[in-house]
């Protein structure tokens, strides 16, 4: 059957080769609709509660997106201010509130150029009235507007604005192009963070990682085809398939409208480093029958027939491993699967289908300019890493236990590892700690207890209901009383309103009515009644994860252990619950999605050999591989976020391959009767697999160069499993196939 496909492909490789470059042109076109994601509601499931809250406070309550504008002190230059209550950085702060407060997006806005137009009635004209005014307000009140120094102080804005990624970058040009605008004293820095801040570095940095990245795998893949070929020439023959699958995903991602997030955005890189597998197998196996003397066109058949089984199984088991993440309730985790499925399905058939058309282009054009064909040498076939391969085959042969025992021994430290593993899923996290808009939210969380918030959503029949209001009060003082807890210094709820107009909260209906009709700040209620938020602020978000859950967990034992009318549901929503939704699901994802990518890996590769012993064979070095990977990741102290969650499925359906490859060569070898199928098998695939490892982790590795951090722990996790799986299989599949099959081997050659 292959074979006969083989000669299709060869004979007919000018029709083929046409019809990949019409589907390149459509892609073209389809990459010019790629868009970025960068909501986090997009990227949760639509059913589940949190989610559903979510939306329910966007659209009752409006947005509770906070903007925060820190203005600080940041140098001591001769001439410059050194006091923030330096009237000049008043003037500058109220000037910038007033251009805030024109956009439709902004709500409300808070500064302390407020308090002095309350107070005075205008802004103070020096320096002594500046500190004066301050002084009046009680600590606590001075405390949540300018630090303890002097140095710092906040303009807050509440906002409603589109959440998509074009609504975002517009409003964060706007405001920065407010603050340029203003004109501020001397050593006075100006940085706009909070939720839009950090979204907006956050869609940068996905942009520049998703070029750079991709950029970089492909010269580093590039560099080693070239080290491996001696010929560039021969090195971009394997490439351009490549290239032809990336550009295509792409192109179709585009087409299907699969959005770019923080999971997608790593396609391309990987794609380049994993799709360089299949066209490297099927060149250097082109390149092994030249040497023993077939044409170019039996070469190429031979090619494609001989490694096309074992690409078959490859690319089955690859697309199993990361098919299991389409079962993932996690909306970025399935278009990630679709993304990979798609872009190893088109690498690897461009592989077959374009590599033969273009070694055979190659071999003719040369032979055109120098008269002759050249029989191709490669460094992978000869040289020292022929004789360390040979060397390889040769020990494994003779002392398969003592691989087995070393291989147990390497278990046992991973092993420890798994111990130590964690996870880490909030977006804040994924952003370098460096940059402005991080280190000034960290200084707010210091100086001003935290401007992060939480909404706790309260439904009732009629939630002006006195009891109800009074139910909300206590429940907001409980709270904030264990603060120690859960990090909260600050609420903001109907009964404030009420109790701020009556200094109580009165029996009647019709007083709590009033009081809210007066209201003039953000939307607390929804507008049938039947909804009620109570805000609170806090540094919910600058914490550990451990930390992080444990306030979480504190505010629902705080719900657990309300006292609220019956019929009242009570439950956190917001943003920053969706962070703890999102943390709790990743977890449950990735003991789900790594059974089912192992379950469905090893399923096919029984499917296809049909083999207790080779499959055996074949499947020990993938669990070695993620079990070594999961240890790595405790080791190096990597968490499992919401894009590593199908790392384990993705390492199987990778790790596989390696065993595979070796393990088709060894049958094909004792087939023919080879008295040494062992030595033959890891010295001829060996080396391709050494290529293929290396050119994959090449690209997983240029997710270092990027500047989110889950791009760097998943390029290095990948990198990882990738030589992990490949170490086990050159230590385990020869062993195991040895000691299943040496018996038989050597009957045989005493036999002859």
């Amino acid at each position: 059957m292959l074979k006969k496909l083989a000669k299709i492909i060869v004979e007919y490789r000018i029709a083929f080769g046409l019809v990949a470059v019409f589907l390149l042109v459509v892609s073209f076109y389809g990459i010019t609709q790629l868009k970025f994601e960068t909501n986090l509601a997009n990227q949760l499931p639509e059913n589940l509660p949190a989610v559903q809250d979510y939306f329910t406070v966007q659209n009752e309550f409006q947005s509770n997106e906070v903007l925060i504008v820190v203005v600080k002190i940041k140098d001591i230059k001769e001439g410059g201010v050194y006091d923030i209550r330096d009237p000049q950085v008043i003037q500058g702060i109220y000037d910038l509130e007033q251009k805030l407060r024109r956009h439709e997006y902004i709500t409300n806005t808070m500064s302390i150029a407020d308090v002095y137009i309350n107070v005075l009635g205008r802004l103070p004209k020096n320096m002594e009235e500046s500190k004066f005014v301050l002084n009046m307000l009680p600590e606590g009140v001075r405390n949540q507007f300018i630090s303890s120094d002097y140095t710092t102080t906040l303009i807050i804005a509440t906002m409603n604005r589109e959440k998509n990624t074009q609504a975002l970058v517009r409003v964060y040009n706007e405001i920065q192009n407010d603050i340029d605008s203003v004109k501020f004293p001397q050593n006075v820095e100006v940085v706009q963070t909070g939720t839009v801040g950090i979204l907006y570095k956050f869609l940068l940095f996905m942009q520049h990682d998703m070029y750079l990245t991709m950029a970089i795998a492909f010269l580093f893949v590039a560099s080693l085809l070239l080290y491996f070929y001696r010929s560039p020439i021969k090195a971009v023959i394997p490439l351009i398939p490549l290239i032809f699958g990336v550009i295509m995903t792409l192109g179709f991602m585009g087409i299907l409208r699969i959005p770019l997030d923080i999971e997608t955005t790593t396609v391309g890189a990987m794609l380049v480093g994993m799709g360089i597998d299949y066209g490297v197998h099927v060149t250097n196996r082109y390149y092994e029958e030249r040497k023993k003397g077939r044409s170019i066109e039996e070469a190429a058949e031979e090619s494609i027939a001989e490694t096309g089984k074992a690409l078959l199984g490859a690319a089955l088991t690859t697309i199993a491993g990361f098919s299991a993440l389409s079962i993932s309730v996690l909306p970025g985790l399935r278009r990630l699967s679709l993304a990979l499925i798609m872009g190893l399905g088109l690498a690897a058939l461009n592989a077959v289908v374009i590599t033969p058309a273009i070694i055979i282009l190659e071999e003719d054009l040369r032979k055109l300019i120098t008269g002759h064909y050249e029989i191709p040498e490669t460094r992978s076939h000869s040289g020292f890493i022929a004789k360390v391969f040979e060397l390889m085959g040769k020990t494994v042969r003779d002392n398969p236990w003592k691989f087995l025992a070393l291989v147990f021994v390497i278990t046992l430290f991973f092993g420890y590892g798994l111990t130590m593993v964690t996870t880490e899923v909030r977006f804040e996290k994924m952003i370098p700690q460096n940059i402005p808009e991080i280190q000034v939210m960290n200084d707010v969380r210091y100086e001003f207890g935290g401007e992060d918030e939480l909404d706790v959503l309260v439904k009732a029949d009629d939630v002006r209901d006195p009891n109800v209001v009074k139910a909300i009060y206590i429940f907001e003082q409980s709270v904030l009383s264990d603060s120690y807890y859960n990090n909260a210094v600050e609420a903001d709820s109907i009964a404030d309103i009420v109790i701020k107009k009556y200094g109580y909260i009165p029996e009647d209906k019709e007083k709590v009515q009033q009081a809210l009709e007066g209201y003039q700040g953000t939307p607390l209620v929804s507008s049938d009644y039947s909804m009620t938020l109570i805000r609170f602020k806090g540094n919910f978000m600058g914490v550990s994860q451990d930390e992080f859950r444990k306030i979480i967990r504190a505010f629902e034992e705080e719900i657990q252990n309300s006292e609220f009318p019956p019929g009242v549901e009570v439950s956190l929503a917001g943003d920053t619950y969706l962070n703890y939704a999102l943390d709790k699901l990743t977890n449950t994802e990735l003991q789900r999605i790594s059974t089912y990518g192992t379950l469905l890996v090893v399923l096919i590769v029984i499917l296809l050999f049909r083999s207790a012993k080779l499959s055996i064979a074949m499947a020990t070095p993938m669990f070695l591989g993620a079990l070594w990977t999961i240890g790595f990741m405790g080791w190096a102290g990597i968490p499992f976020s919401q894009v590593l969650a199908g790392t384990i499925s993705m390492i199987v359906g990778l790790g596989v391959d390696y065993g595979m490859h070796l393990t088709h060569r060894f049958m094909e070898e004792l087939e023919e009767g080879n008295p040494y199928p062992i030595v033959t098998a890891v010295k001829s695939v060996g080396p391709g697999i050494f290529i293929g490892a290396l050119t994959t982790a090449g690209g997983f590795l240029a997710l270092l160069f990027g500047e989110l951090t889950p791009m760097h722990d998943f390029g290095k996790t990948l990198a990882f499993g990738i030589f992990a799986s490949m170490l086990a299989s050159y230590l385990v599949t020869p062993a195991l196939l040895q000691i299943f099959y040496g018996k038989q081997i050597k009957k045989r050659g005493e036999e002859k």
